[in-house]
């Protein structure tokens, strides 16, 4: 047992090591001075409210595309909803070799919390885009619980959809069991065709003697065997009698 104890304390040791060596292995960037960086974030974010957007959109409307627009027009209902800097809540650095990012949150004077976020460059320098534009985001704070209760929300509607899914699966299939029902029923209550009824013999003509057509036949093989010269009438068949005038 003691044998066990002591492996998995040697296992412990070995795995802070490694960590602590992966650390070490992290380029270190001295042009980032957290509280140089701080105090630009601090400086920019007070800038951003003092800005007048409103102004350098109607000016220069006709120079700028349209995701500029949306981007100052954001910018204007911002300024608007939070008014001004109360005081600042928290400050986040998410630093790489490379690059560093200042993440302020700010209580507002409307009561409301929003975050400030400032980027870097590897120099210390705000990075800027293409057009010379300083690369910051203004967003809305959410608490932890604002941001539960958000994801409870999406994972109820969800499960809502997905069963109101099901459900409308579940009818339509019932509806083709009842169609084959009411089929059945309709095939059962028609049957089979009947037959059509076999037509009956015709009956002899009114008037006609079937006793004189029997004589008459009789005379006439007679007279076919005399004329011939045969002894029999055997193998004389009289097929029709047409009668003239």
């Amino acid at each position: 047992m003691n044998m066990k104890k002591r492996m998995a304390l040697l296992l412990c040791m070995i795995f802070c090591a490694l960590m602590v060596a992966g650390c070490s292995l992290v380029p270190k960037n001295d042009s980032f001075d957290k509280k140089e960086l701080e105090s630009q974030t601090d400086a920019m974010a007070e800038s951003w409210f003092a800005a007048d957007f409103q102004t350098s959109l109607d000016q220069y409307r006709d120079q700028m595309d349209e995701d500029t627009i949306q981007e100052y027009e954001g910018y204007i209902e911002k300024q608007k909803r939070y008014q001004g800097i109360k005081k600042k809540v928290k400050t986040t650095f998410t630093i790489n070799s490379d690059s560093a990012t200042v993440s302020e949150v700010l209580l507002c004077d409307n009561g409301e919390k929003m975050i400030f976020s400032l980027s870097f460059a590897a120099d210390g320098n705000i990075q800027t885009t293409e057009t010379g534009a300083y690369v910051f985001n203004v967003d809305e704070y959410k608490s932890v619980g604002q941001t539960m209760a958000r994801a409870g929300l999406n994972t109820i509607m969800s499960m809502a959809i997905v069963f109101c899914v099901l459900i409308f699966i579940s009818l339509l299939i019932s509806c083709f069991t009842l169609i084959n029902k009411v089929q059945d029923k309709a095939d059962t209550t028609t049957g089979p065709a009947s037959a059509a009824p076999a037509p009956a013999p015709s009956a002899p003509a009114a008037g006609e003697n079937l006793t004189d057509d029997l004589e008459l036949v009789a005379v006439i093989t007679a007279a076919i065997a005399a004329s011939s010269g045969a002894e029999s009438t055997d193998g004389l068949v009289v097929r029709s009698i047409i009668r003239r005038g």
